[in-house]
């Protein structure tokens, strides 16, 4: 038998709103045991939750948002005190010997004083232990008597707190597979936030790949009670059309078309908000001069739930989710501008975006739907085949566009093989030829 304790924000809620939470969290209690493989029956009254299991399932207690703390108990039928006194000494004796201890008692029928019982039940207990601390003791044991059973435990372990997941509304959260998103991401279930993803795939099969990994680990570990939905944007138009734009405006015109691109997925996915993994000053983008330019691109709320947290704090908690290796296996992508945005201005931004608008229009209609209930596992056909030869081009950042410009004499009845140091930027820049009637391929330095 365990016990839960709800998190105690849900009882600052209405009656209505109260019950609605209670059984959200009693159903994402049953579907969490369902898939790691447990079986117990789950029942509910106001103030806890039982699970009726012979399993420990402590493990799966603990992942559960708006479980405040949970414990594994005795159950008996409530025969009286004498009775009770006798069963507490037979079970208990071993929990307190050689420690100081308590008994807090919690009774629901008022003809029983909890104090009183307190009293009687811990004399009990005394001849077997080191002494009584009320204060500061080495072991409490917990008395609920309710109604005809009595439950008794002797430790809370904590659960992760805040609300049931998928009691509040459904937000977007733009991912991009490294520490930061997905790490905000879990904060935002943790407040009860029911999430989907996107990815703007910059990157290609190798990013979209690991990407799919973090969180199908994050929805397997942490999300019960609904299917999350993970959508994957191609942004190669967006990429070959930021080449025209001013190299110190690049980033920022970026981030607005990722914010805008989300604005119009919400729509779909009726999301009320945009959840991103922006800490304040930790790149040039986030400094709040230039994050109030990327944000005047929508009108939807966008939520930074990382905003005031410094890296180490973020990657400390990425290693508690047990995504920081997956996420530092995801190269980054290579920088699309060589020199990092200063303080820009609103007008000259919105100038520059003209020339990238077009672009995101049809990147919106190249959107995929993929599945997190199984691994992420098609192949990359754009990277090229042992043994292929070809024309070979080296791409850096600062060659990009110099290449993409050349390209559009290149004969199209050639075989062309980007290359760079991760091959990222070798193979969006493939991608674009790829489009554009090119037999385009990729491959990495490293």
């Amino acid at each position: 038998m365990f016990l839960i304790r709800y998190s105690s924000e849900i009882f600052t809620k209405s009656e209505g709103v109260k019950r609605q939470f209670i059984h959200r969290l009693a159903d994402n209690v049953r579907e969490a045991l369902a898939r790691f493989g447990h079986s117990g029956k789950v029942r509910r009254d106001r103030d806890r939750i039982y699970v009726e299991t012979e399993e420990d399932i402590s493990h799966v207690l603990r992942r559960i948002f708006g479980v405040a703390a949970y414990a594994r108990a005795v159950e008996w039928p409530f025969e009286g005190v004498d009775r009770l006194k006798e069963r507490l000494s037979e079970v208990f004796a071993h929990a307190v010997r050689g420690k100081k201890f308590a008994v807090r008692v919690k009774v629901r029928d008022r003809t029983y004083s909890s104090q009183q019982l307190e009293r009687d039940l811990g004399a009990v207990l005394y001849p077997h232990s080191a002494g009584v601390n009320l204060e500061s003791p080495e072991v409490q044991i917990n008395v609920e008597i309710r109604g005809e059973r009595v439950f008794v435990h002797h430790r809370w372990e904590r659960g992760p707190g805040g609300l049931p997941v998928g009691t509040q509304a459904r937000a977007l959260a733009l991912v991009s597979g490294g520490f930061d998103s997905p790490v905000a991401a879990w904060m935002s279930l943790k407040r009860g936030v029911k999430l989907d993803f996107v990815l703007y795939d910059l990157g290609g099969e190798e990013h979209i790949r690991g990407t799919h990994a973090i969180l199908r680990r994050l929805y397997e570990d942490w999300i019960f009670g609904y299917t999350p939905r993970f959508y994957v944007v191609d942004f190669s138009p967006i990429l070959e059309a930021l080449f025209s734009v001013k190299r110190e405006l690049r980033l920022v015109v970026l981030k607005r078309m990722m914010y805008r691109a989300g604005e119009i997925m919400s729509r779909s996915v009726r999301a009320e908000a945009l959840i991103t993994g922006e800490s304040i000053g930790q790149v040039s983008t986030q400094t709040l001069p230039n994050l109030r330019v990327i944000e005047e691109a929508v009108r939807i709320p966008v939520i930074r739930p990382l905003a005031t947290y410094d890296k180490e704090e973020i990657i400390a908690k990425a290693r508690d989710l047990a995504i920081y290796d997956l996420s530092a296996s995801i190269p980054e992508f290579c920088a699309i501008a060589t020199s990092s945005p200063v303080r820009t201005r609103l007008r000259e931004v919105k100038v520059e975006e003209e020339k990238v608008l077009p672009a995101l229009t049809r990147a919106m209609e190249n959107v995929r739907l993929l599945s997190l209930d199984s691994d992420y596992d098609e192949a990359d056909p754009l990277r090229a085949p042992e043994g292929l030869e070809g024309k070979v081009v080296y791409v850096s950042p600062e060659r990009f566009g110099e290449v993409l410009k050349e390209s559009e004499g290149w004969p199209k009845d050639g075989t062309y093989i980007l290359v760079c140091r991760k091959g990222r930027l070798s193979r969006q820049l493939a991608k674009i030829l790829r489009d554009r009637g090119y037999d385009a391929y990729y491959r990495s330095l490293s």
